[in-house]
């Protein structure tokens, strides 16, 4: 079921606020509507995320430019989250398809790995949904356009990569980087196997 924006009760159409006409959901640039002196942040936005941090910084920019002289707007790129599951799911940047989407398929290369985590070895947990994924230009020495984690403690691992790519990460310094064993982080930096190449991404051992 899709969120959709309750912004109908706002009469925003009197004022010349302009809405999305599906999401019903504000139509913004730098949080600034189509009236100047209307600002919109947080969900409420097109195709913005949906997540407190987002809002509360965004405000936090905004409030910055109207009333402390500041020219810094709020970067929607790269902003990572986690889906708390028991298995959580930690992401930053753009999916595949959103990346097929943009770039195309070709100018693509997408890492991928199943992995096991020490914790689960001794108790003998189920490991087969562990997974890791990186989507890569194949330019800029595979600039890392989306990073996914699959697995134990992902929001935790996936905020410091987040910095990394907001930096400009490539695949070439990633595989260049040590891991710290053993870790789940560590699985990251070790991704080596392409879905392109088709060889089997299911963990073999350390």
């Amino acid at each position: 079921m899709r969120r959709q924006a309750q912004t109908q009760y706002l009469n925003l159409e009197k004022v010349g606020v302009d809405i999305h006409s599906s999401s019903h959901k504000i139509l913004a640039l730098n949080e600034q509507t189509s009236v100047p002196h209307i600002y919109a942040i947080g969900d409420v936005l097109h195709e913005k995320p949906e997540l407190t941090p987002v809002a509360i910084k965004a405000g936090r920019l905004l409030a910055h430019r109207l009333f402390g002289n500041s020219a810094e707007t709020m970067d929607y790129e790269n902003v990572a989250t986690t889906v708390f599951t028991p298995l959580e799911y930690g992401c930053v940047g753009l999916s595949e398809e959103k990346a097929f989407e943009r770039y195309g398929e070709n100018n693509l290369e997408v890492y991928h790995a199943f992995y096991k985590p020490l914790e689960y070895s001794v108790p003998q947990e189920d490991s087969s949904q562990c997974y890791i994924k990186a989507v890569c230009s194949k330019n800029d020495e595979e600039k890392i356009l989306g990073l996914h984690l699959l697995g134990p403690n992902a929001g935790e691992i996936i905020q410091g990569f987040s910095a990394a790519i907001k930096c400009g990460l490539t695949m070439k310094k990633l595989q260049q980087t040590v891991g710290i064993h053993p870790t789940v982080a560590e699985e990251i930096v070790k991704l080596n196997i392409t879905k392109r190449s088709g060889v089997d991404p299911v963990v073999t051992g350390c």
